[in-house]
């Protein structure tokens, strides 16, 4: 019989097939997560975003109308015990006054004396709900409720944007 001689070497050169796609298997699943936890802290950066304008803006609204409540002389509209959609308030200042409170379209507008309409927000949010009470009773400086509900424009439905806040608070007449 014929021996046959075969060449052993100890080391080998290159990857077996099955080698290879267990690592492209590892690999391409290491990649998969880490786009999906990639993904999901871009959206929840993106709500985050979105809680932190409608919050940012709202308190600014609400410091701004309290604000002009607390200094005001008087309660023009509307009329003790009843409410409306819009604040007129007389104010100290003649060139101010009356000062008056709004909504056009979605957008919360200040009104002083004679002046053009200043927007208090911005686009990117929409005030809905805007409601103001006049909670005077005869013998009190004067006292209005201010309810309003402020989201965030979403044109393209994403969730992600879809955020709102309903806001209330008094203030009172301080002379």
């Amino acid at each position: 019989m014929d021996k046959i001689i075969f060449n052993q070497k100890t080391n080998c050169q290159g990857f077996t097939l099955i080698e290879l796609l267990l690592y492209v298997a590892i690999v391409g699943s290491m990649l998969v997560a880490i786009s999906l936890f990639m993904a999901l802290c871009l959206d929840a950066r993106v709500k985050n975003q979105t809680i932190s304008e409608v919050d940012q803006q709202g308190s600014l609204i609400m410091e701004q109308i309290t604000q002009t409540i607390r200094n005001a002389s008087g309660i023009t509209s509307p009329a003790a015990g009843s409410s409306a959609s819009a604040l007129t308030v007389t104010v100290p200042t003649p060139s101010l006054s009356p000062t008056t409170f709004s909504l056009a379209s979605g957008v919360l507008q200040i009104k002083e004396g004679t002046g053009a309409a200043v927007s208090l927000t911005n686009s990117m949010v929409q005030v809905t709900n805007l409601t103001f009470t006049n909670l005077s009773a005869s013998g009190t400086n004067g006292i209005v409720r201010v309810s309003l509900t402020l989201s965030r424009v979403n044109p393209n439905s994403r969730n992600e944007y879809d955020y709102q806040k309903t806001f209330i608070t008094s203030a009172e007449l301080r002379q």
